[in-house]
């Protein structure tokens, strides 16, 4: 065993779930390398033995952190698009991809715990720290990758450098208005927020459809060939 030997109060589903909530809250606030193992565990009340032993390192344990999210979000993102596309024979309409991406991950964000997460997620987007990018991609990229294709088999007259920038326009508003910095409340006003998931969607998905419609801007290679 690692460490100090666990007593019964710190082990279990509550210990594990405690150690989540801690670094869950001290991750978004100081980044993967701002906080130690050590401080996560005193935070969580349980010991560096117990850490060890559920998520054996402190990589480990921002994974979980991860996963406990991101799971549920992929797993709802996956239903929708394997409907999606049996529905319209593989040939879906644009909007309907964009709400298939964008819905579970904004009503996501309305769950017990969800705020902290958006905050480490934002933080998490921009860390270019090794341990870090691994995790996002490992845990992002397979949906991530089946959502690009559909979006390619959506919009099949799209050039590749067409298609990346307005993927860049979906993913960042979809960032932004999950991670709710409140920069915009200050511009025009505190009784407008990001928090409503509903909002986001009725506002968001309408805006990004035309965008992705707007003709092509530059000229699709032929060798690009199209989405099988």
């Amino acid at each position: 065993m690692f460490g100090n030997v666990m007593h019964p109060n710190e082990a279990g589903p509550d210990a594990q779930d405690r150690l989540l909530d801690a670094a869950e809250r001290l991750f978004a606030e100081h980044g993967f390398h701002g906080v130690s193992l050590r401080t996560i565990t005193t935070e969580a009340g349980v010991n560096l033995a117990a850490a060890n032993y559920y998520f054996r390192s402190k990589e480990g344990l921002f994974r979980a952190v991860f996963e406990r999210r991101v799971g549920p979000v992929n797993a709802d993102r996956e239903a929708l698009l394997q409907e999606l596309m049996a529905r319209s024979a593989g040939r879906p309409a644009v909007g309907e991809v964009l709400r298939a991406f964008l819905e579970p991950a904004f009503r996501a964000s309305t769950s017990p715990g969800a705020e902290m997460f958006r905050k480490l997620s934002g933080r998490s987007s921009v860390d270019p720290s090794p341990e870090v990018r691994r995790i996002v991609y490992e845990l992002y990229d397979p949906v991530s990758s089946r959502f690009v294709d559909a979006f390619k088999r959506a919009c099949p007259d799209l050039s590749r450098e067409d298609l990346f920038w307005r993927l860049a326009c979906v993913f960042g508003a979809m960032m932004y208005v999950r991670a709710d910095s409140g920069r915009l409340q200050r511009l025009l006003g505190d009784d407008l927020n990001m928090s409503d998931p509903e909002a986001a969607i009725a506002h968001l998905i309408p805006f990004l459809t035309a965008g992705m419609e707007v003709p092509p801007i530059t000229t699709r290679d032929e060798n690009e060939g199209e989405s099988t």
